[in-house]
């Protein structure tokens, strides 16, 4: 009785065991567990180098050059001989101012001195005049004469001629324009009959005896950037050297930039299309080097990833020149570094 009673205490024993076993193995939550594998970083080497400053700007044959024409005195439009974007040789009469006021100044100038002339041969012919009084009638002739002749010389002034060859562009605050509706909005007509002062601005003449080679750099000037300056010109397969002979500052309805000209041999071998045009500025020698793509920055730093003993280590830097695909290190840097691009 004892021995049966035993073995039903250890059967329900180890159902017991069982169930709980089974139900602890429902409720258990399995992690997994992965091998870690070493991360394979592409790196360069911080080399000592050469690096050069260099400007990447498109540009093209032109004429920079053109010359003012400008109005020598106050009048009427009596002529306009010109069209903006006519082409025009050196002493070609562009417009003419009327002359009226000064035909009529000369008209009375000469009765002055016909009466002056008259004068003097009295004097000349009456014994009684003294030597003073003779020289004082030749002298007020003389001087009449003298004013009219300038007077006269002053029908130049009311000419406006080409100062040389090329191609005439009007004014761009002024119409050139037939239709009177735009004329009547334009806010300075230039047309028959239309008054100008001294000084005021007909138009401009490029200068098209020569051709160089141009671009435009807006709001402020390429820094280091001058005469002489080496300028690689490319045109596709072509390649030539040129070198910086002039900067023409242009403001021109409020917009600021700056006409870089270039000289180019004659035998450059470039044509028409747009060129691209490299300006050396200057080298730097024994200089830290990276890959211009390993440069990072956060906020208010600029920082390199390095390898350092297989761990990644950011490196504050400061940089300098921007070379295309290299950058120079200025600090932060000595060189032989191995540097993260990826």
């Amino acid at each position: 009785m004892k021995r049966t009673a035993l073995m039903l205490a250890l059967t329900a024993a180890l159902c017991f065991s069982g169930c709980a076993s089974d139900e602890k193995k429902d409720d258990e939550i399995v992690v997994p567990i992965y091998k870690a594998e070493n991360i394979s970083y592409n790196t360069e080497t911080a080399e000592i180098g050469e690096i050069t400053q260099r400007y990447y700007i498109d540009g093209g044959f032109g004429y920079p050059y053109s010359e003012k024409v400008m109005f020598r005195t106050n009048g009427i439009i009596s002529s306009l001989n010109v069209k903006s974007g006519s082409k025009v040789k050196k002493g070609d009469l562009l417009c003419t101012l009327d002359t009226e006021e000064l035909d009529e100044a000369l008209r009375e100038k000469q009765v002055y001195i016909d009466q002056a002339q008259i004068t003097l041969n009295k004097v000349l012919n009456d014994n009684d005049t003294t030597y003073n009084e003779a020289q004082l009638a030749r002298t007020q002739l003389e001087v009449l004469q003298l004013e009219y002749d300038h007077m006269n010389e002053s029908y130049e002034e009311y000419k406006v001629y080409a100062p040389c060859d090329g191609v005439f562009k009007a004014d761009a605050g002024s119409s050139f324009s037939d239709n009177i509706a735009q004329q009547q909005s334009a806010q300075k007509i230039v047309t028959v009959g239309s008054a100008v002062e001294r000084s005021q601005t007909l138009g401009f003449i490029t200068d098209q005896s020569r051709e160089f080679v141009t671009c435009d750099v807006y709001d402020v000037q390429l820094e280091n950037v001058g005469f002489g300056t080496k300028v690689t010109l490319q045109q596709g397969g072509t390649e030539a050297q040129g070198k910086v002979i002039d900067v023409i500052h242009n403001d021109q309805g409020g917009m600021n930039y700056y006409t870089y000209v270039i000289e180019t041999d004659d035998d450059s071998g470039l044509g028409d299309m747009d060129i691209r045009c490299v300006f050396d500025v200057y080298s730097k020698l024994d200089t830290v080097l990276v890959p211009t793509k390993a440069i990072k920055t956060a906020k208010d730093r600029t920082y390199v990833d390095l390898l350092i003993d297989g761990t990644k280590i950011e490196q504050d830097v400061e940089t300098g020149i921007v070379d295309g695909k290299k950058t120079e290190i200025i600090s932060g840097l000595s060189g032989g570094e191995q540097v993260i691009i990826n």
